[in-house]
């Protein structure tokens, strides 16, 4: 025969001891489950019973596992699934029944969340968000859904905010090169080519000017001229720094008028 010995709360569960022939054992146990089996202090349980409620307690203090893992922050389906099959447990349904019982499992919901919060704060790109929510085991058509709410305006205002960012430390660099960057940022936040590319002018000028490009093109230009005298390759001078300059993403016009203002001659 079992019984109820002790009884004590410690934090959000309770510390359960259980006495059966002067031997105690432990147990840390929820609420719901003492409520459920009615454990109170004195209760004497069969031994039947009391296998039953043993099993009942190694499932609750999975259960409590699972339920801080789902509080922590919100999560898919697929996340707790993959919880689960870490804590090797059985009767998935079990758990996932007491989690949706709680609003915490809940894949349509956690998808406006997810999308709302990737476009209003962390300015993501639709590709980005797509995804990082296809990762997260999100159906394609729960995602395009959500993802109606990015509309043209707040796409272009997105762009334009890592555009921004992104062009102050641009200062000294070629107008292709500083052009690649831009965009090759601007994909890597979630953004495509072509919603990129239209808007890409406007910041483009607060890179460089012209005149400071044809600066950083004369500068390199001279360190060129002596690379190309020491190897006295067989290609004319010209070529070789229209060559060398383009690679480096200096414009073709800016590369001929400096050739052409009679800085170098060909040779």
């Amino acid at each position: 025969m079992y019984s109820v010995k002790k009884l004590v709360k410690k934090g959000k569960n309770y510390q359960l001891t259980i006495e059966n022939k002067d031997q105690e054992t432990t147990f840390n146990v929820s609420e719901d489950l003492i409520v459920e089996y009615r454990l109170l202090q004195g209760k004497t349980i069969e031994e039947n019973q009391f296998k039953i409620i043993k099993a009942a307690i190694n499932r609750d203090s999975y259960y409590q596992k699972v339920l801080k893992f789902a509080l922590f922050k919100p999560r898919t389906r697929k996340e707790i699934f993959a919880y689960l099959d870490k804590l090797q447990v059985e009767e998935y349904a079990y758990y996932l029944t007491k989690l949706e019982k709680m609003k915490l499992l809940d894949d349509d919901s956690y998808t406006k969340n997810f999308v709302h919060e990737a476009v209003f704060f962390k300015r993501s790109g639709p590709r980005k968000i797509s995804e990082e929510l296809r990762l997260k085991g999100i159906k394609i058509e729960s995602i395009n859904e959500s993802l109606s709410i990015y509309n043209e305006i707040q796409l272009q205002d997105n762009i334009n905010f890592w555009l921004e960012k992104k062009v102050k430390s641009l200062q000294g660099k070629p107008f292709y090169k500083a052009k690649k960057s831009l965009i090759d940022f601007c994909m890597g936040k979630g953004f495509d080519y072509e919603d990129i590319s239209p808007l890409i002018g406007n910041f483009q000028s607060e890179s460089n000017s012209e005149t400071d490009e044809l600066k950083l093109l004369r500068k390199e230009a001279s360190y060129l001229k002596e690379k190309y005298q020491k190897k006295a390759p067989k290609q004319s001078l010209n070529q070789f720094l229209i060559t060398k300059l383009l690679a480096k993403g200096y414009r073709y016009e800016l590369i001929k008028k400096y050739l052409e203002g009679g800085q170098m001659s060909d040779e």
